[in-house]
């Protein structure tokens, strides 16, 4: 029983020191902190006053204030005050940002300037243009082989008269003269608008050289064709009138059979 009264007193006398503290609500102390930063800087709120009516004030008030009279009557201090030192470094570093912001800006357009025109003017990523993708690279392929595209679906005899007659040296030389000028115009840093007028003018030219050379082919193959039939024409009638030791009925007679045998 005892030892109970005793834990019981204990426990009631933890609770109380541990709500023992109370709260200083010192509007004074308040005040100041409010003057410390932004709040105010109120004339009428640098407490303890001093009240002729109240004699006793006197030591709080010339304790506090008769030693610092000129940060009370002076000016205000506060370093978020309207122009206080903060508040213009916080102004300040706005404006710095405000600033780089606009160099920024000003240096990412200079940059996509730069790549714009780096784009447009450069060798380098003209197989990149999207033009020239979707047309003239398609256009232009035949210039990638010439030797390929010289003798599609054409008889032997055509390739080899065309050889020895040096036409097929001139569609080279004409070939590689575009080709070179194709390469030049993919490579030089020039215009977009240039470059696009160059590719033009070289598939143009591709365009009738290539017509060219096959009106020259047609031509050879129907020439060829010709001088076979020629060949074998004069042939029938060199068996056909040979010196031989037939009579001249014997002739008269095959004459008038290879007559019959001809007619429709």
């Amino acid at each position: 029983m005892n030892k109970s009264i005793y834990l019981l007193i204990l426990f009631a006398g933890i609770g109380y020191s541990c709500f023992g503290q109370g709260i200083i609500h010192d509007q004074a102390i308040i005040n100041q902190e409010e003057r410390m930063v932004y709040k105010q800087w109120d004339k009428n709120k640098f407490t303890p006053e001093f009240k002729w009516y109240k004699p006793n004030s006197y030591y709080a008030y010339s304790l506090t204030w008769l030693l610092h009279l000129g940060y009370k009557n002076g000016p205000d201090l506060r370093p978020l005050r309207a122009g206080g030192e903060q508040t213009q470094r916080l102004a300040l570093a706005a404006a710095m940002q405000v600033t780089n912001n606009y160099y920024k800006k000003e240096s990412d357009t200079l940059r996509n300037t730069a790549i714009a025109e780096f784009a447009n003017y450069s060798g380098t990523v003209s197989a990149t243009d999207p033009l020239y993708i979707l047309f003239y690279k398609k256009e232009l392929s035949p210039l990638d082989d010439i030797v390929g595209n010289a003798f599609k679906d054409v008889p032997a005899n055509v390739i080899q008269y065309m050889a020895e007659s040096g036409a097929y040296n001139w569609y080279l030389t004409e070939m590689n003269s575009l080709k070179e000028r194709y390469e030049n115009a993919k490579r030089v840093d020039i215009d977009r608008g240039q470059r696009i007028l160059l590719y033009h003018r070289i598939m143009l030219e591709h365009r009738k050289l290539a017509d060219n050379w096959k009106y020259k082919l047609s031509m050879a193959e129907t020439m060829l064709d010709y001088q076979a039939k020629m060949k074998n024409k004069n042939q029938n009638a060199g068996d056909l009138f040979s010196g031989s030791t037939k009579s001249e009925d014997d002739r008269m007679n095959e004459i008038l059979k290879n007559r019959k045998t001809l007619k429709p």
